[in-house]
């Protein structure tokens, strides 16, 4: 009686995180570059999300609602921007590769990203605008005040930051021996994922209330880009050493593999919801 239920209840749970769709650049040996790609959980339909110059591609970021991603690219040494929608037939919301790199959404409409470490914003409509200058690297957003990044601290460390844009006063809350690569906030902005690397790797939550960090992934090969599932309860990165996109849930239970790489090189990876007419 008790293991029939032990059984169900671990299935319920991997098939929990088969749920939206992936979007990740993976290197293509025949072209010789990166290529970005979405690919759904559900029904296993892989897309190349198509780019109108020849570049190599890197991180990206799915807007809340799946239906559009934007790609960070390298053109002739140049970084720069794409945004691309991924629904069907849907020219919209489309522009041409500029300048920026780090993309991540703040509201439906509003792009983020990095120049040389200055935080910019796009609202799909009018110009780019500088927003805040010297904010570190990987920012993502609670919500239009509160910004959190990745800022050097010691010769051979990094720390957590955050900035209250309103006050224009910045907060290190949290640092730790060793190397911060990555972060992403959950969709509820309570918590922060952040990819570690020390004498190994691992993928760590923090607790924005409580400050209490959580230990959710570890590996002897580079762990990168953890990434919330839409409903907050796992967080996908990509295991270096299996050329795989894992999935670990934010509270007790083992990884689960969402999509084989084939070893392929990535260089970005984001989960977000699937459109209903994808």
């Amino acid at each position: 009686m008790f293991k029939k239920i032990a059984i169900t209840c671990l299935l319920a749970t991997i098939a929990f995180a088969q749920e939206g769709r992936l979007a990740f650049s993976a290197y293509d040996e025949a072209a010789g570059r990166h290529h970005p790609y979405t690919y759904d959980l559900e029904t296993n339909d892989l897309r190349e999300v198509s780019i109108p110059v020849e570049a190599d591609c890197g991180d990206l970021a799915l807007i809340y609602d799946g239906s559009r991603v934007a790609v960070e690219l390298t053109v002739d040494g140049e970084e720069l921007l794409y945004v691309r929608p991924t629904r069907t037939g849907e020219v919209a919301a489309h522009r041409a590769p500029f300048p920026g790199a780090e993309p991540s959404w703040i509201a439906y409409t509003t792009l983020c990203y990095t120049i040389d470490g200055d935080l910019w914003h796009w609202n799909g409509v009018t110009d780019p605008l500088e927003w805040q200058p010297n904010v570190g690297h990987s920012p993502v957003h609670r919500d239009w005040v509160n910004v959190y990044y990745i800022r050097k601290y010691e010769e051979d460390s990094n720390a957590v930051a955050h900035l209250n844009v309103n006050e224009a006063v910045e907060t290190l809350i949290y640092w730790t021996p060793g190397r911060y690569d990555d972060l992403d906030m959950s969709p509820d902005g309570s918590r922060l994922a952040l990819a570690w690397a020390g004498e190994d790797y691992g993928i760590f939550i923090i607790n924005l209330d409580s400050s209490v960090e959580t230990e959710i992934a570890r590996s002897e090969n580079a762990l990168r880009y953890p990434s919330f599932s839409p409903d907050g309860e796992w967080v996908a990165y990509y295991d270096a050493g299996a050329g795989t996109v894992m999935a670990a849930p934010v509270g007790d239970g083992d990884p689960v593999k969402l999509y084989d790489l084939g070893g392929r090189d990535c260089r970005g990876l984001d989960w977000g919801p699937t459109p209903e007419d994808w």
